[in-house]
């Protein structure tokens, strides 16, 4: 289905009119993303299509990070996100329900995220749905890290280092496998609410094609 949007898109424009789209930093909402058959990626990813749904933006101690929300037809929803200043490297993340979380992890150990010592994560069940996002055991690289997020994108702007500007504060815990390559997240939300992501981090040399939206 994306593939014959973008047809439809660019059927009746001339080159000129188009945007180039060289880098991860070129990407705006409605922008189109085809991925490799790489390894690297989850099976449900390779090969797939995706539009630019959306783009928000996370703010860490190390700068501004985009994250877009991509959808794709077949493969549902991700976000691909990378450091404003520096979009050599990129992660592609899904999120995870509770329900789902407790299937994968024990929920003990799970939640030893939260304790005073450093954690060490395994996953009790890899489920089908979620092939290629896992590894088979995590560290704690991260707890009760602060960050800030904005429901907009942000790149361009002079952003404050508190949560003045339209933000929303949240805490975060943060876990990676001994290669560096599968991450999982957990953010603590100011209300209470907690969700969590599983990560992948890879270059942006995954990406096949980068198409122009309508603008």
């Amino acid at each position: 289905m994306l593939r014959k949007l973008f047809r439809a898109r660019v059927g009746g424009r001339s080159p000129d009119s188009q945007r180039r789209l060289d880098s991860l930093v070129d990407l705006q909402a409605g922008d189109l993303v085809t991925f490799k058959h790489r390894l690297a990626l989850p099976p449900s990813v390779q090969g797939q299509t995706f539009e630019v749904s959306a783009i928000a933006t996370y703010q860490f101690e190390d700068g501004l990070h985009p994250q877009l929300t991509l959808a794709g037809a077949e493969a549902g929803r991700i976000y691909l996100g990378f450091r404003a200043n520096d979009p050599a490297e990129m992660s592609l993340s899904r999120n995870a329900p509770r329900a789902d979380v407790l299937r994968l992890f024990d929920e003990d150990a799970f939640s030893a995220l939260w304790d005073d010592d450093f954690a060490d994560l395994e996953v009790a069940a890899k489920l089908p749905e979620y092939e290629g996002w896992l590894a088979g055991r995590y560290a704690q690289i991260k707890k009760w890290a602060e960050g800030y997020y904005y429901d907009r994108d942000c790149r361009g702007e002079e952003l404050s280092s508190y949560a003045d500007d339209g933000s929303e504060e949240f805490r975060y815990h943060e876990c990676e496998d001994a290669s560096g390559h599968f991450g999982l997240t957990v953010e603590v939300w100011g209300d209470g609410d907690t969700e969590v992501s599983l990560d992948i981090d890879c270059s942006p040399d995954v990406i096949e094609a980068m198409w122009p939206g309508e603008q």
